[in-house]
Formats: structure tokens, sequence, C-alpha cells
């Protein structure tokens, strides 16, 4: 059997001959390269960064702090932040942000067919990113075709997160102020209620002196008046009179505390804070022109090499006897 040798020099030798080939092959790859550049769609890729605030620091307990003063971080942490990236992955915020950016005039499909839909989502995922920086905020970003598009899109992601973040708080606070507004308006109905009771019996035995025991820093004066039923309109004034009291005080209470709500829910409280906002980017996204152009002929010239020494390598074992 013949050992084929097929060494560094020989290598060397069959590229220098072939130098012709492989110049030409090198510049048909150049050539493709720019047709690809020629042909191919130029997209832009806009993006936007933002810090997540601390929905804590927007709550009641820490708007009213009465007790303790404890100290809480204008800065949203991991929870947060998973929160945040949470909602932007959900298909109802993915669907109002194609919704607000009329994804079915800028992609020509109807929004409302579900197969349109199915279209549109599609390409709003494949091109909208979000991700956590190691700086704690969050950046959004959107590829198009058209520059202020990918602009829009990418500020309205974030106008939509933050409306959607906010009204996950807002929501159960406002629930909250609903039920005690219910409750308010329940006292209000007992109070009137008792207030008509008391004034019936004051205007009927003449009994006008304060005489609730629930007022201890009042000191109750004489009480004049006498007959029959006397002495048990005197103890049911006592009786609906504490009751009273106790009721006005309970309904100033939670009047205090509806207003508290409404503090913590108002649009000034922001929940997101836009540090960098999209604008319409300039340059394509993707490598430039020379980059493409080098990497191809790079391409050319590595591949057009191989084929040359694989050739000739199989031709020099064809060529040996065996």
């Amino acid at each position: 059997m013949t050992n084929t040798s097929f060494d560094l020099v020989d290598i060397i030798r069959t590229l220098q001959k072939k130098k012709g080939f492989i110049i030409a092959m090198t510049l048909v790859a150049i050539v493709l390269g720019g047709i690809f550049l020629a042909i191919r769609h130029t997209k832009y890729k806009a993006e936007s960064n933002f810090f997540v605030n601390n929905p804590l620091y927007g709550d009641r307990s820490t708007l009213f702090r009465s007790v303790e003063t404890r100290y809480v971080d204008y800065f949203g942490g991991d929870d947060e932040l998973d929160k945040i990236m949470a909602l932007a992955n959900s298909d109802t915020v993915r669907d109002r942000i194609i919704r607000n950016c009329q994804f079915q005039d800028v992609y020509k499909n109807d929004i409302n067919d579900p197969k349109g839909h199915a279209a549109l989502m599609y390409i709003f995922n494949k091109n909208f990113n979000i991700k956590r920086t190691e700086y704690k905020d969050i950046q959004v970003s959107y590829i198009a075709y058209d520059p202020v598009t990918a602009a829009n899109v990418a500020n309205m992601s974030v106008k939509v997160l933050e409306e959607t973040y906010r009204h996950y708080y807002t929501a159960m606070k406002q629930n909250i102020y609903t039920s005690i507004n219910d409750k308010v308006t329940q006292l209000d109905s007992s109070i009137n209620a008792l207030t008509d009771t008391l004034a019936n019996l004051r205007d009927k035995y003449s009994i006008y002196s304060i005489i609730s025991p629930a007022r201890q820093n009042i000191i109750a004066g004489d009480v004049k008046g006498g007959g029959k039923g006397y002495g048990m309109a005197l103890e049911q004034i006592q009786n609906i009179e504490s009751v009273k009291d106790q009721l006005v005080m309970d309904r100033a209470h939670y009047i205090s505390t509806l207003n508290e709500f409404a503090a913590t829910m108002a649009n000034s409280m922001e929940f997101l804070k836009v540090i960098t906002r999209a604008l319409p980017p300039t340059q394509p996204d993707g490598p430039s022109v020379s980059t493409v152009l080098v990497v191809a002929a790079f391409l050319g010239l590595l591949f057009s090499s191989i084929y040359i020494l694989l050739i000739t390598y199989f031709r020099k074992l064809n060529s040996v006897e065996r």
C-alpha cells in the first residue's frame, strides 16, 4: 500500500497555483454580498429604558404615616421587575399595544379577523423584545421597516405597561374605596334615622340637655322636666345618643380613610420612570455595509480554498496505484 502525503508545502503550492480561481470566487462572494444589501429590506430598531418604582411608596400606609417611620426604597426590587416582565409577556398587554399602535393599518391585516389578529400578534412577538439589565432597569425594543413606527411601538409599550401595572394596584384600592363608601352611605341613613328619633323624643319631653354618656369630656347639666314616661324617655335618649355619637365618629373616620385612598389613586403617582425615551433611529438595524462585504469576502476566500484543497487531495489519491 502506497502512502500519499499532502503536507503544508503541498497545500501552499496548491493555493498558489489556483490563486486566480480563489480571487475570482472571493470577488463573486463580494458581489453576492452587495446584491444581498441591495435587495434586503432595511429595518430600524428603537429602544426605551425605564426604572420600576416601588409601589409601596405610594401606598396609604406610607403616605400617611402616623405610628412609625419606616424606610421605603424608591426603586422597585426584583419582585416588581418580575411582575413587569410577566405583564409584558402576556397576550392582554400585547393585544392592547398592537391596537393602540394601529397595527391593522401599518401591516395591512384585519385585526378583528382571528387569522389577521394572529398574524399581527406574530409580527409583534417576532420584533418586540424586553429584557432586564444589570442596573435593575428594563429595556424594551421594537424592530420595524419604518423608524417612526419602531419608536412609536416602543414608547407605547412602556405606556401600556405603566397603565396595566398601575391598574393592578389601583383596582384593589378602588374596591376598598367602594366598600368603605358604601358603608358611609349606610351610616348616613342610620344617623338620619337616629337623629329623627332623638328630635322627636326631645321635643316631646322637652329634654334639650346633652346627656350622651359617650361624650366623656362633657359634663351633663341639670335635666329639667318630669311627668309620666319622662324617665323612660331619658334612658332612651341616652342609649340612642350614645349609638349615634359612635356612628358619627365612625363616619368621620371612614371619610378620612376615603380621602387617604383617593390620594393614593391619583394619576400623579408614577409607577414607571422612563430614563430613555425611544426616538426614530437614523441608522438601520443589523451589520453595516462594510461588515457584510468583509464577511462575504472572507467566506468566499475560505470556501474556495477548502474546495481547491479537497479537489486536489482526492485527485492525488486517485492517481496513486492501489
